[in-house]
């Protein structure tokens, strides 16, 4: 087992608590590595909370350099049901928060990660957070403000990456103190930036090798550096939907993440890329032509592929159903298609990719919430006779309903494939799931199980990292 430690830890101002062998506070007598590591797997409020249980525990929580806060089971689903919670709940979330900040002892933080739906009006106190961590010379930076599930967002009301001019009034800190050396990862979401915003952080933050913006402001229209080498390894841009370009020259980039509409791309020097998912959300736009055409010089080296495909809507893009004539992909050995589909479309001609990846040896296929319909379709299914997949050996097929879209795929995968040993499916969770089509899913993959060869093991998959959200409990 690989052994945790915290350097960070030791140099806190505060020397630690020493046990002594008259104490019958049996965990004060463990190693400080020991406790730390339990702490480890704990949230921070459950942290703060445990502390009562040892003296040498009040003094280690408050020095630990890994400070996460975020939504918890129940709040985000009492929050969806009644909005009228959330006010409620933000104000507890920020006194949290505030706490840990101010009784904090170490001189380091390694890690602080915010993950709330909280807006403009807690500026002040995000403000304040965000001082901490650059005081404190944080390393992974993440700001998370993704509405609760049912709100309407209003850019108006997001909260504002530090002005030059509150940084230096409110703050007392200055534009270049703003992204310090010591940052390697920064994730921002709901957060308005702008193309200032984003060119001073990557020309300051010398060490930044992970870049994540999510859902950004229409201030951001440019991400331009072209003549700069970044130090980026993996950079993702998520529903940035006023974005016009992205030009950067970025040599050790390994992960490239790009969710929106399509967009003038150039990534430079990128000979190192490994990793690729291009994706357009709800957007019903030709992803894939473009992707194909922006990014074909990468796909030689990919080892794993993310495709987020639209198939709905009146005009359904013939290209997102698939590459007739792809480019060989001699090292992909990872292919994942995300779908947003009603269920009677086909993705048989994204075989022909498939059949293009001699290593290719994990395929995953995840369907939106939007994989089902009140009625249960009946279009004829259609069987493709393909060339073998010679290493294929798992199939994930989340959000199986038992649809023509669905058979026609795994059917397809199972009888091309020669050293197949996993399938692994779920089902979509869905708000009202009626009885109907879960009955006939049912039928549907008892069915299919009857098709599997002896040698393949099929089992229902628990809940993953998803385009959707998906249940752990089996069909039936």
């Amino acid at each position: 087992m690989e052994k945790l430690t915290w350097p960070s830890l030791k140099s806190c101002r505060h020397q630690p608590y020493e046990a002594k062998a008259s104490d019958n506070d049996q965990l004060s007598q463990l190693p400080d590595d020991l406790l730390t590591l339990i702490i480890s797997f704990c949230t921070t409020k459950e942290a703060a909370q445990t502390s009562i249980l040892s003296r040498r525990w009040n003094y280690l929580w408050r020095c630990f350099p890994l400070l996460i806060f975020k939504d918890e089971y129940p709040t985000i689903p009492s929050i969806g049901r009644n909005q009228l919670l959330l006010p409620q709940e933000r104000l507890d979330f920020a006194r949290m928060v505030n706490s840990v900040v101010e009784s904090h002892l170490g001189v380091a933080v390694d890690e602080l990660r915010i993950i709330f739906d909280l807006d403009v009006s807690y500026e002040s106190d995000i403000d304040k957070w965000l001082v901490f961590a650059l005081s404190k010379h944080v390393k992974r930076l993440e700001l998370d403000f993704t509405p609760q599930v049912g709100r309407r967002i209003v850019w108006g009301d997001c909260y504002t990456w530090p002005l030059e001019s509150r940084l230096s009034s409110s703050l007392g800190l200055h534009q270049n103190n703003l992204a310090c050396s010591s940052l390697t990862s920064l994730c921002l979401k709901y957060v308005t930036v702008t193309n200032k915003d984003i060119e001073s952080i990557l020309l300051s933050c010398h060490s930044l090798e992970n870049l994540c913006i999510g859902s950004a402001s229409m201030y951001l229209q440019i991400i331009n550096l072209p003549q700069t080498s970044l130090q980026l390894k993996r950079l993702e841009v998520l529903c940035c939907y006023n974005l016009l370009c992205i030009d950067i020259k970025a040599p050790k980039l390994v992960s490239f993440t790009l969710h929106g509409r399509p967009i003038a791309l150039h990534l430079r020097d990128s000979s190192s890329l490994s990793k690729l998912s291009i994706g357009n959300g709800n957007y019903e736009g030709e992803i894939v032509d473009y992707a194909y055409k922006s990014l074909s010089q990468y796909f030689l080296k990919l080892e794993h592929l993310s495709w987020h495909l639209c198939l709905t809507g009146a005009n359904r893009p013939k290209w997102n159903r698939g590459i007739l004539k792809p480019p060989i992909m001699s090292n992909l050995k990872h292919l994942e298609l995300h779908v947003i589909a009603r269920g009677d479309e086909s993705l048989l001609k994204w075989t022909y990719l498939i059949e293009e990846s001699p290593v290719l040896e994990k395929l995953t296929l995840k369907f939106s919430k939007y994989h089902w319909c009140s009625r249960v379709q009946r279009r004829n299914i259609v069987k493709r006779k393909g060339r073998p997949l010679k290493n294929l050996k798992t199939l994930e097929h989340f959000g199986y309903l038992g649809l023509p879209i669905d058979i026609e795929f795994a059917t397809y995968v199972v009888e091309n494939s020669i050293k197949l040993e996993d399938v692994v499916f779920t089902r979509p969770l869905m708000y009202i799931y009626r009885d109907p089509v879960k009955e006939y899913a049912r039928d549907r993959v008892l069915e299919f199980i009857k098709t599997l060869p002896q040698e393949v093991a099929f089992k229902f998959g628990k809940a993953a990292d998803h385009c959707c959200p998906i249940s752990t409990p089996p069909y039936f």
